[in-house]
């Protein structure tokens, strides 16, 4: 398909460079759908580290990142023409990347039990975390996991994250403290385990 050849071209830099750079996602939109592939390559250089760093969180293997950020902005392409320009853009592209995301983890194999720091992508910020932090992460549950992506990762205000996942600000605001919580107890209980040895 012409669109996923375009992805694998599409060279992985954040250097905007082209005169779609100043516009707004909503614009790129229209014209991404209007058949501008430049205008998707710029939505895609936008928002590729941010995915890349949901993605790497999600399943903490770098290779499998890449090819769920890929899934993302294949299933971004395709679906370009139910975008409602009259909605901002952030929360429904990452409703529908939590939802991709959701669907590949249901056909992935289990997450491995280490993390795979030495393949992972050095360009990427998720390596700089404590292995510990990743672990107690991928232990939680989704749906305190995702408010915690989608707010400390991809950068998205409470807001943002409510209209993505369809919950209130409220239920957003108790479930990051919900997962907040769960995460303190388990990097103290790793902590003590690691004293122990």
């Amino acid at each position: 398909m012409h669109a996923e050849a375009g992805l694998k071209k599409l060279q992985m830099s954040d250097s905007p460079g082209s005169s779609t750079a100043a516009l707004s996602a909503g614009l790129l939109v229209r014209q991404a759908t209007g058949g501008d592939l430049e205008a998707f390559e710029e939505l895609i250089r936008r928002l590729q580290r941010r995915v890349y760093g949901f993605a790497y969180q999600h399943l903490r293997d770098s290779e499998e990142a890449h090819d769920l950020a890929q899934e993302i902005f294949v299933k971004l392409f395709r679906n370009l023409a139910r975008y409602d320009s009259e909605r901002p853009f952030e929360p429904w592209f990452w409703k529908l990347a939590a939802n991709t995301t959701i669907n590949y983890r249901r056909k992935r194999v289990p997450i491995p039990a280490e993390p795979q720091a030495e393949s992972a992508d050095p360009n990427s910020t998720m390596q700089t975390h404590d292995p510990q932090l990743v672990e107690a992460l991928s232990q939680l549950d989704p749906s305190y996991r995702l408010p915690i992506l989608l707010h400390y990762y991809a950068d998205l205000s409470l807001e943002q994250v409510s209209q993505t996942l369809s919950l209130s600000v409220p239920a957003i605001k108790s479930r990051l403290h919900r997962a907040r919580a769960q995460l303190r107890n388990s990097l103290a209980e790793a902590e003590e385990s690691e004293n122990l040895r």
